[in-house]
């Protein structure tokens, strides 16, 4: 059995990977973009009246949620939350930051959901480190059976802590 961009060898044998139709668009894509010599510039968004009616609606409201993507876990925030995660160890306290991965943006009355994300043109979010503390101390002990040896070791969890300082709705 061979899977996409798989092969495996039997003896003298060798199974090709089989071919299929996203492979085939990939390659049709790939080999596009090199005789171009140059990536192909990304045409900008343009919104249906109906769309941006819809967009307006939204801004007019006063607040708005948001659930963004950070580090592969989905936060749903407001203005002004804290968000506790895993430790980024890439940040300094008081960086900011430009959260663009969100997959549902709303208020009240109105949601925007993505696809699996929402356009970024549509929104702005921002972020501030406030801190980075550690977590409660664990106490892990091993032990084996019918003997004397035990061994304990001990270990704390890092966490971010991240303030959401804006969450604007911009016009389309």
């Amino acid at each position: 059995m061979s899977f996409a961009g798989l092969s495996r060898t039997f003896g003298a044998l060798r199974v090709a990977p089989q071919f299929t139709p996203i492979a085939a668009a990939r390659a049709a894509h790939s080999a596009a973009a090199q005789s171009t010599g140059s990536k192909q510039p990304t045409a900008p968004v343009s919104w249906s009246p109906a769309s941006a009616d819809l967009v307006g609606r939204l801004r007019d409201q006063q607040k708005y949620y948001a659930t963004v993507v950070i580090k592969g876990r989905p936060f749903t925030v407001t203005q002004n939350d804290i968000v506790i995660m895993d430790r980024i160890k890439d940040l300094e306290l008081g960086d900011s930051l430009s959260l663009t991965q969100v997959t549902e943006l709303g208020s009240r009355d109105y949601t925007i959901k993505g696809q699996p994300h929402v356009d970024p043109s549509l929104f702005r979010i921002e972020a501030t480190v406030i801190e980075h503390p550690d977590g409660k101390l664990f106490t892990v002990t091993k032990k084996k059976q019918r003997t004397a040896s035990q061994k304990t070791t001990y270990h704390r969890n890092r966490y971010t802590m991240l303030r959401v300082s804006k969450i604007d709705v911009n016009t389309v």
